[in-house]
């Protein structure tokens, strides 16, 4: 008789716990789904510099008022200050443009965004997957330098090709992709669809 007290005791108490469980889960807020859309840029919040470098105020900046505003900044990129980027200065250079979070890790949302507007003429390999070597969802800086060792995009700026990028065809360069009609003009419109990622001047 104690025997079938205890089973229906222990048949009882396993019951219990089920139908709590049950209900525990039926009352489980659903797990999210991760958005890997990137957020839309509110224009509102976006506060042009614009006028800044354009000089003549003929609201074009031009690749020769870009070089005068942007080379007080050359010595940033230029870390070792010989005058010329080398292939990993170069990429060092556009990890941190990437890095719009400045936790030294590139997402693969901030991977989206510099393939949208700075490198995707330029990409050896399209998917952020291929880049990410160690599978965690981020690039670190070897992972960054490892993955463009191959592509053109240094080669396309060396204009000489003499393996070093010096200031004048740093400027060329970089203006040139963002003028977008390539007229040899930036409108304010241009310089706003870029300003708003990367303008670290």
């Amino acid at each position: 008789m104690k025997k079938i007290v205890l089973l229906f005791t222990f048949l009882f108490t396993v019951s219990s716990s089920f139908i709590a469980c049950r209900d525990k889960v039926e009352e489980a807020e659903p797990i999210p789904e991760y958005d890997t859309e990137l957020e839309p840029i509110d224009d509102e919040v976006v506060v042009s510099r614009f006028g800044d470098y354009d000089l003549d105020d003929d609201g074009l900046w031009s690749s020769d008022e870009f070089g005068e505003a942007y080379d007080e900044d050359w010595t940033v990129w230029d870390v070792d200050a010989d005058g010329y980027l080398d292939d990993n200065e170069f990429y060092t250079t556009y990890y941190g443009w990437v890095d719009t979070d400045d936790d030294n890790l590139i997402s693969e949302d901030e991977w989206n965004v510099g393939y949208t507007y700075l490198y995707e003429d330029y990409a050896a390999i399209g998917d952020f997957g291929e880049y990410d070597l160690d599978d965690d969802g981020f690039l670190d800086d070897d992972e960054w330098l490892e993955g463009w060792g191959d592509s053109v995009w240094f080669k396309n700026y060396d204009l000489d090709d003499d393996g070093l990028v010096g200031n004048d065809e740093w400027d060329e360069g970089l203006f040139g992709l963002w003028d977008e009609d390539e007229d040899g003009f930036w409108d304010e419109d241009e310089y706003n669809t870029y300003s708003v990622y990367y303008d670290t001047w």
